[in-house]
């Protein structure tokens, strides 16, 4: 296996794959198989190591490979099983590493911790695994836990940006977010071609009352991947806190473009179109947000009646009050400090 990893390293695929063919029997299905995995074809690696396995059950890289065959086939069941007779014939931490994310994907967070610490009591310099411990901290709201982790697997290995863009999140998430902003821009000199550094990077910026900086984060997020859906719709919603409204309606446009079922997208481009005096327009954003969701139809009525009470129609905008706070009582109190319709209430 050396060869073969050798081989793989410096790009050598096709060579791999010759040497592999030239082993004995039953070895040369596992090369092949593993070969087959690097190359990307996972069908002919699993159909390679389920052989060789067949015949060889005791190998447990066989097992771990087969293990992330399924985890690349989004099985993750399968994969703790094989990921366990893998770590049942040698202790791994690689193979503790994976088996703990297997549990991760299932939703088992505490067998996926025990594992990850399995991991890191064989191997306290695996840093994939404090990092991959620092994920579950933060879904689970440890957030003390989840810093620890990260920077744990940034002093292990200081050039992998993801490890700094998730310890960013976190430190936005605990309101250290001058300390985010440094971890994002941090991820961002190892890889300034991610969109989602630059649009968080924009996220901590907007925290922190810089719309002018979190702007040109979104923009270069958009222009990065200009699919990027979240950065046009949080490039819509700053530039309507900063009243450029025109700015604003062409970014939610790309927003919906994008995801026709955004119906904040709607309600928000809405907003913008009554700001530049373009009521029709607006009401049919607040029309199109309530057919996308139901459940905003009071706030959409509302919005509705704004624009009634701004063109001097307050019968209709009564009307429609009425209807929006039968369907959303909250609305009432904020209605009494509106002042486009609080003269209504």
């Amino acid at each position: 296996m050396e060869k073969i990893e050798e081989l793989l390293k410096k790009g050598l695929v096709a060579d791999a794959f010759e040497y592999a063919k030239k082993q004995s029997y039953p070895e040369n299905l596992f090369m092949e198989g593993v070969v087959y995995y690097h190359r990307g074809d996972i069908l002919k690696a699993k159909e390679k190591l389920e052989r060789y396995l067949s015949v060889n059950p005791e190998n447990s890289e066989a097992y771990y490979y087969l293990g992330n065959i399924y985890l690349e086939m989004n099985n993750p069941e399968k994969a703790v099983k094989q990921l366990s007779k893998a770590v049942k014939l040698k202790k791994k931490g690689e193979y503790y590493n994976d088996l703990g994310y297997s549990y991760f994907l299932l939703g088992d967070y505490k067998k996926a911790l025990q594992m990850y610490d399995r991991a890191t009591q064989i191997n306290p310099n695996l840093s994939v695994t404090y990092y991959n411990k620092g994920i579950i901290y933060r879904k689970l709201k440890n957030y003390k836990e989840a810093i620890k982790n990260y920077s744990r697997a940034i002093a292990l290995k200081n050039d992998e940006p993801d490890y700094y863009y998730n310890l960013g999140i976190v430190y936005r998430l605990t309101g250290q977010v001058e300390k985010a902003v440094q971890t994002y821009k941090k991820a961002i000199s190892l890889n300034p071609e991610n969109e989602n550094y630059y649009n968080n990077l924009g996220n901590a910026y907007y925290d922190m009352g810089d719309l002018d900086r979190a702007i040109e984060c979104y923009k270069k997020a958009v222009e990065i991947n200009p699919a990027y859906f979240i950065g046009w719709q949080n490039l819509g919603n700053t530039y309507l806190d900063k009243e450029m409204f025109k700015q604003s309606v062409k970014a939610f446009k790309k927003a919906v473009k994008l995801n026709k079922n955004c119906s904040e997208c709607y309600i928000d481009m809405g907003i913008a179109f009554k700001e530049m005096g373009k009521y029709e327009e607006a009401v049919q954003c607040y029309k199109k947000a309530s057919q996308i969701n139901p459940e905003i139809k009071g706030l959409s009525l509302y919005n509705t009646a704004c624009i009634y009470a701004l063109q001097g129609k307050d019968n209709r905008a009564k009307e429609l009050l009425e209807e929006a706070f039968k369907l959303d009582k909250t609305l009432i109190e904020h209605a009494k400090t509106d002042p486009e319709i609080k003269h209504l209430v």
